[in-house]
């Protein structure tokens, strides 16, 4: 039972893929099989060409009918064939490609017998040592093409029908066997073992190695497809540099861990007030312009961005996986603001020249535990950090209306940024939900 599941899941493969790699998977095997239909008209030709040639092979009107009778219905299935591949059919497509692979080794056979009534001398072993047994394998060549294991195995079944239905035949027949190499290469013999076994054998591994190596393409696109999914995805939170280092070790979001994070939060002052002014359209062009620039700030000093909630940025540094070296992730975190103002500056500029107003922010920095990894359900996860250091850092930044500041730190932060003479000490601040009153830096720009 193992291995029919197992045979199900690799001929079913296709069905476990997400919509979208089966939709595009669908679209180029529908390509491969237009492909597959003009490599039909040249190797028509060929065997048209190999039919004329040998036409003083044909001993008889039988023969030359039943040759040409079969390139006839060949050019015939690949044009009706070619039609429907065309044409609105959906179900058609489907269901002609394999009546096609069908007809294609049946007009095989055909002449294979066709072949032994005319030149066999009554030796049935004719059937299975004709050298146009190889040409089975031309249907597998239009498989490989068309990109589908289903339509590869049809093929591996009607070659061990026709093979055996000729070897069985034969020995009804009563065709000679023997265990002389020679005779069963140049003469009438054959060695039943060799017969019984090699063809197949053969054939069998070809149709295998061919399905599995459809397969491993199935595979490769799937991880291919969900590795640019996941960099997308990533690329909405972290930096170019953490995105490559996060796709190489996916462990680092995949479980979620408790965590030291330097937490920052920014806020546009009065933001409801003068987002009520715009119209829609002038609001989403201010918003999208505004998050650019406070995405480039905290992706150049490798932060990571959280979220977006209307005008609030909130980043964190030390994720996914904290600095080695101590307090690096809050002088990143406190490098990330300074160049917020920086970029602020250049979109106020910019907004003076238009005669727009200009907007003023805040921003809390705090640093602490943290749970981080991805938090959501199955449908819709997201990699973010909760923990008390979050709420912290959202009323420090809340702090900074009632202070009349544009950048608080928390004492743990200036202490690990190394106490720095650009900031000074504001009075002790009562934080909401706080029943302890704390320490808090405010920065002055020089």
């Amino acid at each position: 039972m193992q291995f029919i599941d197992k045979l199900k899941s690799v001929y079913l493969f296709d069905q476990a893929m997400p919509a979208n790699t089966r939709k595009l998977l669908k679209e180029e095997e529908m390509h491969g099989a237009l492909m597959a239909n003009r490599f039909r008209y040249i190797a028509g030709i060929a065997f048209l060409m190999s039919a004329i040639a040998n036409l003083s092979n044909t001993f008889s009107i039988f023969g030359f009918l039943t040759n040409f009778g079969a390139l006839f219905a060949y050019f015939t299935n690949t044009l009706i064939h070619g039609r429907i591949l065309k044409s609105d059919h959906a179900k058609w497509k489907l269901k002609y490609e394999y009546i096609s692979i069908f007809i294609d080794n049946t007009l095989i056979a055909i002449t294979i017998l066709n072949w032994y009534l005319i030149v066999g001398k009554g030796n049935p072993n004719f059937l299975i040592k004709n050298t146009l047994i190889f040409y089975f394998l031309i249907p597998l060549a239009f498989t490989l093409i068309q990109f589908r294991i289903s339509l590869v195995l049809n093929t591996l079944i009607y070659f061990l029908f026709y093979y055996f239905l000729f070897f069985f035949y034969a020995q009804f027949k009563g065709g000679t066997t023997g265990l002389d190499w020679y005779e069963y290469v140049l003469g009438e013999e054959v060695i039943f073992a060799d017969a019984l076994v090699t063809k197949p054998v053969l054939f069998s591994f070809v149709s295998l190695s061919v399905a599995y190596g459809i397969y491993r393409s199935y595979v490769m696109l799937i991880r291919i497809g969900k590795a640019e999914a996941q960099k997308t995805s990533l690329a909405r939170y972290f930096s170019p540099d953490l995105v490559e280092e996060i796709t190489s070790k996916p462990d680092s979001i995949q479980t979620g861990r408790r965590q030291k994070v330097t937490v920052l939060f920014s806020d546009i002052r009065d933001f409801t007030h003068f987002s009520e002014e715009m119209d829609t359209s002038a609001l989403s062009e201010f918003l999208t312009d505004y998050r650019r620039r406070m995405t480039k700030a905290v992706f150049d000093q490798s932060g990571t961005l959280d979220k977006f909630v209307g005008d609030a940025v909130m980043a964190t540094f030390g994720t996914p996986t904290p600095s080695e070296e101590a307090g690096h992730d809050s002088k990143n975190a406190v490098a990330s603001a300074k160049q917020m103002f920086v970029e602020l500056g250049k979109f106020n500029e910019e907004r003076r020249l238009r005669g727009e107003t200009e907007i003023r922010i805040g921003i809390g920095i705090h640093s602490g535990d943290v749970f981080a990894g991805n938090i959501g359900t199955e449908d819709r996860m997201e990699y973010t950090v909760i923990g008390d250091t979050v709420n912290t850092a959202s009323r420090i930044e809340s702090a900074c209306k009632t202070l009349n500041a544009i950048l608080l730190i928390s004492s743990d932060v200036w202490k690990e940024i190394g106490e720095p003479h650009d900031f000074t000490k504001t009075n002790e601040v009562r934080l909401a939900g706080k029943e302890k009153s704390v320490e808090l830096y405010s920065w002055t720009p020089s």
